[in-house]
């Protein structure tokens, strides 16, 4: 039931992203799964009217009609193939445009806390690939066994009218065989799945060998041996793994065949004695014969099909218990603030999962303009106060509040204007300069310029153009350019409150020295309240008052 609480899932999502798309796929799918069972009847057909006309010299315009029918038939068929490629990738590409958005407003709609539980982390994992991959696979596996099955069973029904003996038996050689498949092509499946761990790790050792500063380091440290011990051990692991697999599928397979050349034998023998007996035409006999193959495939087929499915169907089930994670519970509908002062009143708080209270009892207030420092040691709680005051937390007592507001009854739009944060660990985007700085925002070249120029890059950007295209994981930045484009994504904001957490860290003691002079100034003139965490003496300089945790 659980495969097909999944698949339906998957029809449904993929009706729902795709109607269109989804509708023409199930027809250019369907629709061969009848051709099979046709061309058996029109080839025996088309050969028996040629052995009419050949003895008697009458029926050539029914055996005109049949032949355009067979070419007509082949022609759609094969048209129909090439259809169901470009379906596909029509869906996927749907689905990738559809179902992106759609996981990111969940995403954003959870709770901060969920993100770490194990269970949450475990569940966003294993659909952090393509989730819409899994979606598409499930669906399209569902149709194409449904397609193969009515294809087979319209052959069976095609064969069975010829003789009932030969629809019997192929019936009773078919189940075994399928069932014989199917288990090979789990086996198949289960082989891919665990040993998909070990290939990982030679992945990475692989690229290890390929970069120069780890082969750098390997030398230094010696740890040559080490590296080869472990692909040994991970490439044995492979294996091993493939060995012991490949013996069970190699009997399931080798069972599968035998009854297929069984079934063959059988066919054979009774065609020909029921073709000695008169019972059955040339066309007939022709006909059976010459499907075999095709029907032996369709068999194989199946049981790699029905495999498939039910592996993306058991994937899919990830995505199914990713939209049943529960949402936010605050309200955000809050959409403007009569002052900027921050205020915490009371507020204890211990993290989710732990027995450790963090806060106790925590009240202080922040005025407009204030430049704050917290101070504390490694754990007293100062990281805590800043989640808090992002309202990615509740507390488990007290208020946290924003202009008189708790926090989490503030909208999105008002709290991105309100509040920025510089984290500690801070992402680059594979996106211009000017996008990396505006990230999502609408602001003149001059006003990135301006902000470019607080933070010591302006040169960097007229060297380069705000156009320069910055690597993944900022590759083509150094590590203070990197700092300092984190900086001017805040700034540029010109928040209400603006939150640096060990903000200055990448930076050398000139830059540091400069750019905290220019967010002094900017914050002075904007009234901009100041909070930082931070172990370096120039950041806490800059504050005019401290809270000590």
């Amino acid at each position: 039931m659980k495969i097909i609480r999944n698949c339906a899932l998957a029809l449904g999502l993929t009706v729902r992203y795709a109607p269109w798309n989804a509708f023409l796929y199930i027809l250019v799918c369907l629709i061969p799964g009848l051709f099979g069972g046709l061309r058996v009847v029109l080839v025996q057909r088309l050969v028996d009217g040629g052995v009419h006309f050949g003895a008697t010299g009458q029926g050539v315009e029914r055996l005109m009609a049949t032949g355009s029918a067979l070419v007509a038939t082949l022609l759609v068929w094969f048209v129909m193939e090439r259809l169901q490629g470009y379906e596909d990738k029509a869906l996927e590409i749907r689905l990738i445009g559809k179902m992106g958005p759609d996981i990111m407003e969940k995403l954003d709609g959870l709770e901060y806390a969920a993100f770490e539980s194990q269970e949450v982390q475990g569940i966003l994992q294993r659909i952090g690939g393509e989730p819409w991959e899994n979606v598409k696979s499930c669906f399209g596996g569902s149709v194409r066994t449904v397609q193969t099955l009515l294809s087979i069973f319209i052959m069976l029904g095609v064969y069975a009218s010829v003789s009932p003996w030969i629809g019997a038996g192929i019936f009773l050689l078919a189940v075994p065989m399928l069932a014989l498949n199917f288990q090979a092509t789990r086996r198949l499946h289960a082989l891919i799945r665990d040993t998909t761990a070990s290939e990982r790790r030679l992945e990475d050792l692989k690229r290890l060998m390929q970069n120069p500063d780890a082969m750098y380091e390997m030398k230094v440290f010696g740890s040559q041996e080490l590296m080869a011990e472990k692909w040994r051990r991970f490439a044995g692991g492979v294996e091993a793994e493939t060995r012991k697999a490949g013996g069970r599928v190699l009997a399931l397979e080798g069972g599968s065949r035998f009854l297929n050349i069984t079934y063959f034998i059988f066919i054979i023998i009774t065609l020909s004695h029921l073709f000695l007996q008169g019972r059955v035409t040339v066309g007939q006999f022709a006909a059976v014969a010459g499907s075999l193959h095709s029907i032996t495939g369709q068999m194989l087929n199946a049981a790699w099909t029905v495999s498939d499915t039910f592996r993306s169907a058991l994937d899919v089930a990830y995505y199914r218990e990713f939209l049943r994670l529960p949402q936010r519970r605050d309200r955000r509908d809050v959409d403007a603030l009569a002052h900027g002062d921050i205020a915490f009143e009371n507020v204890s708080f211990t993290y989710p999962g732990t027995d450790r209270q963090v806060l106790k009892n925590v009240t202080f207030r922040i005025k407009a303009g204030e430049r704050v420092a917290f101070a504390g040691e490694n754990g007293a709680g100062k990281s805590t106060l800043v989640k808090l005051l992002c309202g990615l937390y509740e507390p488990d007592a007290g208020r946290v509040l924003m202009g008189g507001v708790d926090v989490r009854a503030l909208s999105e739009p008002l709290r991105r204007k309100c509040l920025s944060v510089v984290f500690q660990d801070f992402q680059e985007y594979e996106l211009t300069l000017r996008e990396n700085v505006a990230l999502g925002g609408r602001y003149e070249d001059r006003e990135i310029l301006q902000i470019l120029e607080l933070v010591q890059l302006k040169e960097f950007a007229l060297a380069h153009g705000l156009d320069y295209w910055i690597q993944e994981s900022g590759g083509n930045l150094s590590g203070g350019q990197k700092q300092r484009l984190a900086l001017a994504r805040v700034l540029i904001r010109r928040p209400r409150i603006l939150i640096m957490d060990e903000a200055t860290n990448g930076l050398d003691a000139e830059n540091e020295r400069i750019i905290l002079e220019n967010i002094e100034q900017f914050v002075e003139e904007n009234r901009t309240i100041l909070i930082v965490t931070s172990h370096k003496d120039g950041l806490r300089n800059i504050c005019n008052k401290k809270l000590s945790l």
